[in-house]
């Protein structure tokens, strides 16, 4: 048997391991004990995206845009629940950031002036090599969350904190994909 998995977990997926968080600004995939036994392994990101964006068609253009985080948010994280053997300052041990994505901002166009920009509709994972790192055992579910840094707008001394990326409806959020790929390389396996 190989030391090493890939795992593309999606979370538009139909399978029956994944069960979509109630904002559906994440998702959890359930590991087979199998793989949770193999003890410790070497992480790799090896990619990651989000669409941005939920579109509205009318007759076949693009009536509305929404997006899943406000309209001046430059960046989403994906974060997990997968513990790293060492120290993360940026969560202060709630969860490992497996990536970033810089979002293009929609600026309004002014008539006679500068005709505006469009914003991002999807983003992928801003790396040029994969981050990488080590657990000692992965968890029973890991645990995807999507999510933006914020301030308070009230305090502008205020240290940003990181909010779910589920701005386009809380009574009945849609399921906006996004993907995370990993490769697992399990160090103890005989």
């Amino acid at each position: 048997m190989s030391n090493v998995k890939i795992l593309r977990l999606n979370n538009c997926s139909q399978s029956p391991k994944i069960t979509l968080d109630t904002d559906k600004s994440g998702f959890r995939y359930i590991l087979s004990q199998d793989l949770i036994n193999n003890g410790r392994c070497l992480i790799e990101v090896v990619s990651g995206w989000s669409q941005i964006t939920q579109q509205t068609l009318t007759n076949g253009e693009i009536s509305s845009t929404q997006r899943i985080v406000p309209n001046n948010i430059a960046q989403i994280v994906i974060r997990s629940n997968i513990v790293q053997e060492g120290e993360d300052t940026l969560t202060g041990g709630a969860g490992q950031i497996l990536g970033t994505m810089g979002l293009n901002n929609r600026v309004p166009g002014v008539v006679g002036v500068h005709p505006g920009t469009n914003g991002s509709n999807s983003a992928a994972f801003n790396q040029n090599e994969a981050l990488t790192f080590v657990t000692e055992q992965l968890p029973s579910q890991i645990h995807l969350e999507r999510l933006y840094w914020s301030d308070d707008p009230s305090t502008p001394a205020s240290i940003p904190t990181l909010r779910p990326a589920n701005n386009i409806s809380l009574l009945n959020p849609p399921c906006i994909p996004f993907e995370v790929v990993l490769k697992l390389t399990f160090l103890d396996m005989n």
